[in-house]
């Protein structure tokens, strides 16, 4: 190789290096700046969360913040994406093995409650994430609402409206979340909430007690 093309070659080398490398501590600080939020938000109160909380947690400057995101509604929605997007799909891959819409809607219920149960800090953050938009994320919402859908459709849910099964499946959720956040639940508050909801969608006490009682394995083994 010339000297000329060889020095071009390693020039080529190093900006492409160097443009990595500022990838890579973009997506350093990004994390840092999700770590403060979800610190911050992880708490009862943390809905009053304000951008100089988040620069100060994360050890940033506002203008450092604002290179990533506009404020702090987008900042709560790429934090909501982190915290359920995973999880979501572990969930539904969980219902493919379910027998029926009632089971798998059952299953998903009883999981975001037990794990809001066992970890509070993700349990506060998806209450408060949900105050300024869809409840448990748009990803959440429309899992939700595809639910309701499929089991109108499918004549196991007896609401007469796709929008009444899906707020009363989503606002009963959100509400039991926070009663278990609180505390002085019994260990099986999910399932009875979980058979309160179907029958209200419904379903028959007897088809509704075996759904909310359904043996599943433990949530640790689902979020791992």
């Amino acid at each position: 190789m010339m000297p000329e093309a060889k020095n071009n070659a390693i020039a080529a080398a190093n900006l492409v290096r160097r443009a990595q490398i500022g990838e890579e501590k973009r997506a350093r600080t990004r994390a840092k700046v999700l770590d403060a939020a979800f610190n911050l938000i992880g708490r009862e109160n943390g809905r009053f969360t304000v951008v100089e909380e988040v620069c100060q947690c994360a050890q940033i400057s506002r203008g450092t913040f604002y290179n990533y995101f506009d404020g702090v509604e987008e900042l709560f929605d790429a934090l909501c994406h982190e915290l359920s997007h995973e999880f979501n799909n572990a969930v539904l891959a969980e219902a493919v093995s379910m027998n029926s819409d009632i089971e798998r809607l059952a299953a998903a219920v009883r999981r975001y409650l037990e794990r809001a149960m066992t970890d509070k800090a993700w349990g506060w953050a998806m209450v408060n994430i949900s105050l300024s938009g869809y409840i448990f994320g748009v990803e959440t919402y429309h899992h939700a609402e595809g639910t309701i859908r499929d089991g109108i459709a499918s004549g196991v849910f007896k609401v007469s409206e796709l929008n009444l099964g899906r707020d009363m499946l989503l606002g009963t959720v959100f509400a039991a979340i926070i009663t278990c956040l609180r505390g002085g639940v019994e260990a099986d508050y999910p399932s009875k909430i979980v058979m309160q909801i179907l029958v209200g969608l419904g379903v028959a006490k007897d088809v509704a007690q075996r759904a909310s009682t359904l043996e599943l394995p433990e949530l640790a083994d689902l979020i791992r």
